[in-house]
């Protein structure tokens, strides 16, 4: 047998001689100090890592949907029950403002531009009798009822047309007798065409949807259980990207079927995003002051409480602690420890046992 094995041997007998001792002559209470060899560390396979100071800590991941911010999605919609007569853009295409996208058939539409003539016709009649009321009254040969009635009459027929444009405001005419090109309502990107051709329409019905914004949300569902570690503006990795997201808002109201949150996140412009594709973001906790990073295995729990061993310079000692965030990684925790630090992230079942008194 080598020297090395031997040596080897030696240490772990040590180590289980010390556990040992302490199982007999050990307190019952649950100890804080902890005096441990240099030997004894390395027999019980002790290690340990540096605690530092917390910039933000990777929190808990979950699965989220591409979504459009409020107010980035608007609709080009058909005003009059019609039929699509023929889609001019395809998901994906850029529009400006004003592009002609759907041509549309309706009868509606031939009465409704008909009408919109009449209207403006009677708006501008309107307004000049109302003017000339208004000459008539200062000769005398209006009274002011009458002025004013004829003043009425002409807002009522400006409103009236506006109503009538407001409708047709989107809308273009056509190359055939019924039918009308409708136009883009904003510049962007065009996400959805429905319906195809010879399907019917009702009014309103949105024909095209287009996306007006650069800037893309996701939205994921989280368990009710992380929503304290969340914060408004907390910076969030989607799909392991270097440039980081950042919480949009925090739904206050838990379902209460699934206990479970939404959460509204901003995407980094790093990637050219596309609506109801699915991500992963990992959401960061903001540590907040006095918060330290360690690493999570160095977390055990001791005495109903969650306690780590910081090396002191005959040992360790057991302190408590204060968890703000945990992932699989690391941890963001409060109290008795300082940066610079060293806990233990190996031989912790020891440790454990040792500071139990078992």
């Amino acid at each position: 047998m080598g020297i090395i094995d031997m040596t080897a041997q030696n240490l772990f007998r040590a180590g289980i001689f010390i556990l040992a001792i302490w199982a007999v002559h050990g307190p019952v209470a649950a100890q804080n100090e902890i005096e441990i060899s240099p030997a004894a560390r390395m027999a019980l396979g002790v290690e340990t890592a540096t605690v530092s100071t917390a910039a933000a800590s990777e929190g808990v991941s979950a699965p989220a949907i591409v979504i459009a911010p409020n107010g980035a999605l608007q609709t080009a919609s058909s005003p009059f029950d019609g039929v699509m007569v023929n889609a001019l853009k395809t998901p994906g295409s850029k529009v400006a403002a004003g592009d002609p996208v759907a041509v549309i058939y309706s009868i509606a539409y031939a009465a409704a531009a008909a009408e919109l003539e009449a209207r403006q016709l009677t708006m501008a009649h309107m307004a000049h009798l109302a003017g000339r009321a208004d000459e008539l009254l200062k000769l005398g040969l209006r009274s002011e009822q009458e002025a004013d009635e004829a003043h009425h009459d002409a807002i009522s027929a400006k409103l009236s047309f506006d109503a009538l444009k407001t409708q047709l405001e989107y809308v273009q005419r056509g190359d055939r007798p019924g039918e009308f090109i409708l136009t883009a309502p904003a510049a962007g990107t065009v996400t959805h065409v429905r319906p195809g051709p010879g399907k019917s329409l009702g009014a309103g019905e949105p024909v095209v949807s287009i996306f007006t914004n650069g800037v893309f949300w996701a939205r994921a569902q989280l368990s009710e259980r992380h929503a304290s570690a969340l914060m408004a503006g907390a910076p969030v990795t989607v799909d392991n990207l270097s440039e980081k997201g950042a919480i949009v808002s925090i739904d206050p109201e838990i379902d209460q079927v699934t206990r479970s949150l939404d959460v509204v996140v901003e995407l980094p412009a790093a990637r050219d995003w596309r609506l109801g594709a699915v991500l992963t973001v990992s959401f960061e906790t903001l540590p907040g002051e006095g918060a330290l990073r360690t690493p999570a295995k160095a977390i055990v729990r001791l005495g109903g409480g969650d306690v780590v061993f910081v090396e002191t310079p005959t040992g360790f000692r057991a302190v408590t602690v204060e968890i703000v965030s945990r992932s699989r990684q690391d941890a963001l925790i409060r109290g008795g420890v300082r940066p610079g630090e060293k806990v233990a992230i190996a031989g912790l079942a020891a440790l454990k046992n040792i500071a139990s008194g078992v």
